[in-house]
């Protein structure tokens, strides 16, 4: 369905009383509005290219020394001299009549613990030998090696391999041990197997007929000479997922290991499109000039391409890379070091092209770096044909754009130029001499990327998936960065949350800040993401919700979960505990435990004993981290507790499941209070959820911590979740009222019953509810007419006044809805009583603008009963609120609008106010017609700073201002914040669906909050500050406003993981007239 709303033509009179008239029965103008459960920013984004390299070389016949094989175990007690084989020999595996037999210089034996007429040996458990032990070839009657490198083995593993042990027969060997679940694997069949698994944890489509959410292509060795692509790089869908774990089934060892000449083929295969000129880190140069193989090692002289590949060069080639902007890695496994691999011997662009072997750097390298000698550095070691030129080939890929003719849009704003180039992940396998080769590290290092050695199957797993999310963390994307007080001070710290669209984790990191920017300064102190994956699932101490108490979520309590929720299995608890077992078979791969966090931002609160950041995340559970720094501190960016809200059980299974499509499930900032008179609670926390439903969950965080699962079961206070609610996006209003401290919430979005909703009147509902217990004290509703069962009015987000103490008594809040009404509640007013409607607002050709942002509320200087109510309009829920998308609604395109509106409380039914009187689209000189007076902003040339109006507004015939978004597009989805001497800080957002994109663009505005007008430098002076400045190519957070020694700034977090700070314009002289409202730490 798609979410528009009639839009009305003025100027005509009857149009707009039609439009009034109509807002009594709103089910007239609306549909039900569409919430995505993607975030739209993330559509833009590209697949990266996954390029897996997997050897195929003839040492992956070698055997693995994995389980059931334990290298701590005691297998041969003591090998006797005059039996013992000599440390250093070589060793062949035989297979005689399928018994397990060696040869040892032409020698045939057996184990000593098996019996037979061949001389019985062992081997010291302590030494080392080269062994080949996969039996491959038919000589005679028996099985031997066949032409395959042999590999380094312990003693140790050789007396377990031909002795008896491990649990299989001694007899009936074909080319290898038995074992008791059936025979050891070598590395190609651990490799297959490993690389099918990873694939197999690579994000699809998100629905059908979506974009791809990775590109993936495979390619092996060809003949010991160069690189072969055996799939050709393509979305992966389930489809072709099938395709490429078929490919890699067919994978078996033979030849050479042609590492350097395989980059240079990939390369070139995935710069297919271009041919010409490219700049490198050493100057320009032809692309097939670059990367030439000049024929050596008996090879012919050609220019690189993958083989099998179809022409590199030709115009008319499926390109790899088919945008800008688009990520390519390079995932390369090998079990050893280049071998047959010199086949750049004479071009002088990539020999050396990383200088390691030029100038100072020759007297390393052998014969001082002479061309013959290969690059090769005299303290390493290298394969009989083997060379250094791999490292060269990986870092010129990674310096070189290799598509320059795909162009970057000129931005708004500054930014880094991309470039189309390749990340070289290396995973050095099994072998012992590249568990630490010093050019396996260079490469990947100098290639951009990682090297990870891996020893056997569940290692190289891990190694595969570390990379992968390597490779996909610039997908990440902001939510608002918090600060731990508002004035900086020595050791103040920031932090942020994120989420990576790739395979759908989050983070929260904490770092030292700028005492004169607020911006991060130093590495990172803390990862919570890292800091969980370290915890057990038995040692987390996790609470939720039984449907009448807290209840340790855990299997212990399954059956009671149960009773709510059937599918919530013993397995998926134990999985959304942590529990690895079963990933990858029974449920989805994790590549991190933290679920992503998208539009919750971390909240912190200060104890005697230090910070708290409370994190609400997608994984369904409120996090409790230790948001000390200290190094002091153990447990410092640990989760110390956690809560699994029984309002997301249900959704719990679909995040396990394999075919996991993403969903919300704890995605709303939870609010915190210190209050009183609720027995031993002084601190409460109450979350809502936003997409991932509806309800609101209560906790005691009187203390932080938990010493154990009970103590974090104690802290659980209530869930709410009464009939009429919606997606609960609002943040909770926790307030000191006449009757005493009260939670106040909303009934959020899509409370009706049409497609997508989830069931309700659709009418604004609020609820004041008692702190301890949750049970209802008031219940507010809007008139009949306001919201229907088929379109619900949206009434999601309250703000309130702000008092000079957090504990002064609150009687009004106020909210506003989509159908552009705004809304005074009275908490003194006797229940069911309804809201007061005191302005609708409507954009300039009559059409009504949905307000999805909680107001900020500020005082009138000079009364006590009027109070200013700022809020901007705009939504960006789905695609659909974006402008060219396939189906946009009428709100992309639609004029949106920044207001300060006036009420006063002592009117008990206000008039409502004709905001723009004849204005329509204008901004006449003086402001206008209207009730509220008009501001402008206006920019001289593009990308220009936006300079305003400063109209006077005078209180005793006006009832405020409002502000055009001069921004086309533009639109307010953040709450705006408001300084101590009246500015009023937001950030127009203009949403995009530009590939590349991270969600559109964004811009900083500046208000006085007196006027809606330009900032005044100087008190009387004349004098103005640029009331709006371009940000960035990408989406904003809500601004942080931080005191600094040089004046106040505002932070802003940016959906490409960036953060500005900007200073914040006041007027010199002004008294402290505002109190801040953003969200700042208890004290």
């Amino acid at each position: 369905m798609t979410a528009t709303r009639m839009r009305l033509t003025p100027p005509l009179a009857w149009l707009r009383s039609a439009f009034f008239l109509c807002l009594a029965l709103a089910s007239c103008w609306a549909l039900a509005q569409k919430i995505d459960d993607i975030p739209p920013a993330v559509k833009n984004n590209v697949p990266p290219n996954f390029m897996f390299m997997i050897d195929n070389s003839g040492s992956m016949s070698n055997i693995v020394p994995a389980s059931p094989y334990v290298s701590s175990a005691t297998y041969l007690n003591n090998c006797p001299g005059g039996t013992r084989i000599a440390a250093g020999s070589s060793v062949d595996i035989k297979v005689v009549g399928g018994t397990p037999r060696f040869v040892v210089s032409g020698s045939t034996y057996r184990h000593t613990t098996v019996t037979g007429t061949e001389p019985g040996r062992c081997f010291d458990n302590n030494s080392s030998y080269d062994a080949r032990l996969l039996a491959d070839t038919v000589s005679g009657s028996n099985r031997v090696p066949g032409t395959y490198l042999d590999s380094q083995y312990t003693g140790h593993f050789l007396n377990w391999y031909f002795g008896d042990y491990g649990g299989g027969a001694l007899t009936g060997w074909s080319d290898r041990k038995l074992v008791g679940s059936g025979a050891v694997q070598n590395r190609i069949e651990i490799a297959r197997t490993s690389a099918k698994s990873v694939v197999d944890s690579l994000p699809l489509p998100p629905s059908a007929g979506a974009s791809a959410a990775v590109r993936v292509g495979l390619a092996t060795y060809v003949s010991g000479t160069g690189g072969l692509l055996k799939i050709a790089m393509g979305d992966l869908t389930t489809a072709s997922r099938t395709t490429v774990k078929t490919s890699i089934d067919t994978l078996v060892p033979s030849g050479n290991t042609p590492l350097a000449s395989t980059f240079a083929d990939i390369g070139r295969y995935l710069s297919t499109g271009y041919t010409g000129t490219v700049t490198t880190a050493n100057g320009s140069v032809d692309l097939d000039a670059l990367l030439k193989l000049d024929g050596t090692d008996a090879s012919p002289a050609r220019n690189a391409c993958l083989s099998g590949a179809p022409s590199c060069t030709s115009a008319a080639s499926a390109k790899p890379i088919q945008y800008w902007c688009q990520r390519s890695s390079l995932f390369a496994l090998t079990d050893g070091r280049p071998q047959h691999d010199r086949v750049f011997n004479n071009n002088t662009h990539i020999r050396d092209y990383d200088k390691d072997c030029s100038g100072a750097n020759a007297s390393t390298c052998v014969s001082s770096g002479a061309t013959g000698s290969w690059d090769r550095k005299t303290a390493r070691t290298y394969e009989s044909q083997g060379s250094d030129y791999m490292d060269d080939v990986a870092k010129a890929l990674f310096d070189t754009d290799l598509r320059p003719d795909l162009t970057k849009p000129a931005p708004i704003a500054p930014a880094v130029a991309a470039k189309n180039n390749i990340t070289t992940y290396m995973i050095g396998f099994a072998d012992p001499t590249v568990q630490n080769d010093a050019l396996l590290i260079n490469t990947a290092t100098q290639g951009g990327g990682k090297f990870i050695a891996a020893t056997d199957g569940p290692t190289l797993v891990d190694a595969f998936q570390n990379i992968i999310s390597d490779a996909l963390a610039k997908d990440a994307a902001a939510a608002a960065v918090a600060v731990t007080n508002a004035q900086i001070t020595a050791g103040s710290v920031g932090y942020a949350s994120s989420y990576n669209s790739g395979t759908w984790y989050g983070d929260l990191e904490a770092y030292s800040l700028d005492l004169s920017t607020g911006l991060q300064t130093g590495a990172t102190q803390w990862s919570a993401r890292d800091k969980l994956n370290t915890q057990t699932a038995a040692s987390r101490k996790i609470a939720s919700w039984n449907g009448t108490a807290g209840a340790a979520f855990s299997t212990a309590n399954g059956t009671a979960f149960r009773a709510a929720t059937a599918a919530l299995s013993d397995g998926i608890i134990n999985y959304t505990r942590g529990d690895r077992t079963g990933e990858g078979t029974t449920y989805r791969l994790r590549t991190y435990l933290l679920g992503d966090i998208i539009n919750a931002e971390p909240v912190v609160v200060n104890y005697a004993s230090g910070a708290v950041v409370y994190q609400a995340a997608n994984d369904g559970m409120l996090h409790a981290i230790d948001g000390r720094v200290e190094a002091a501190a153990t447990t410092r960016g640990q989760e110390l507790w956690a809560y699994v809200p029984q309002l997301v059980h249900a959704k719990l299974p679909g995040r396990a499941s394999t075919s996991f499509d993403h969903e919300y499930l704890v995605d709303s900032t939870p609010a915190t209070a210190e209050i009183t008179g609720a027995g031993a609670m002084t601190h409460i926390l109450v979350g809502g959820l936003g997409k991932g439903g509806a309800g609101y969950y209560a906790l005691d965080i009187t203390s932080g911590t938990a010493a154990n699962e009970a103590a974090a079961v104690s802290k659980v206070k209530w869930e709410f979740k009464p009939t009429n609610m919606g997606y609960s996006f609002g943040i909770p209003l926790v307030v000191n009222t006449a009757a005493g401290w009260r939670v106040v919430v909303t009934s959020g979005l899509r409370n009706d019953t049409a497609a997508g909703g989830l069931g309700g009147d659709g009418r604004g509902h609020i609820w004041v509810l008692n702190p301890s217990t949750g049970a209802i004290e008031k219940e507010f509703i809007t008139p009949a007419g306001y919201g229907s069962t088929s379109a619900a009015l949206g009434l999601a987000h309250l703000g309130k006044l702000a008092n000079v103490a957090a504990n002064s008594v609150v009687r009004y809040v106020y909210g506003g809805d989509l159908l552009g009404n705004l809304w005074r509640i009275d908490l003194d007013a006797a229940t069911l009583s309804a809201p007061v409607r005191i302005a609708a607002v409507s954009a300039p050709d009559g059409s009504y603008q949905p307000i999805t942002v909680p107001p900020v509320v500020g005082p009138v200087s000079g009364s006590t009963t009027k109070a200013y109510v700022y809020f901007g309009t705009g939504q960006y829920f789905s695609t659909e609120d974006v402008p060219g998308t396939a189906s946009p609604n009428s709100f992309a395109t639609q004029t949106q609008t920044f207001y300060g509106i006036v009420d006063d409380t002592s009117v008990a039914s206000p008039s409502m106010p004709n905001i723009r009187g004849t204005n329509g689209a204008t901004c006449p000189t003086g402001g206008g017609t209207g009730d509220l007076v008009c501001q402008s902003a206006t920019q001289a040339s593009a990308n220009a700073p936006y300079t305003a109006t400063h109209h006077s507004v005078d209180l005793a015939t006006k009832r405020g201002f409002y502000m055009d978004v001069p921004v086309a597009n533009g639109r307010v989805n953040n709450q705006a914040a408001l300084t101590t001497k009246g500015t009023l800080v937001f950030v127009v957002n203009k949403p995009s669906n530009l590939v590349c994109n991270p969600g559109g663009s964004s811009y900083l505005f500046q208000l006085n909050a007196s006027t809606g007008g330009a900032v005044e430098k100087t008190l009387g002076g004349g004098l103005y500050y640029d009331a709006g400045t371009v940000l960035a190519d990408a989406l904003s957070s809500r601004p942080i406003l931080i005191t600094t020694g040089a004046g106040t700034r505002g932070v802003l977090r940016f959906s490409d993981k960036t953060t500005q700070s900007r200073e914040i314009y006041e007027t010199a002289t002004t008294a402290a007239l505002f109190r801040r409202i953003y969200k700042r730490a208890l004290n």
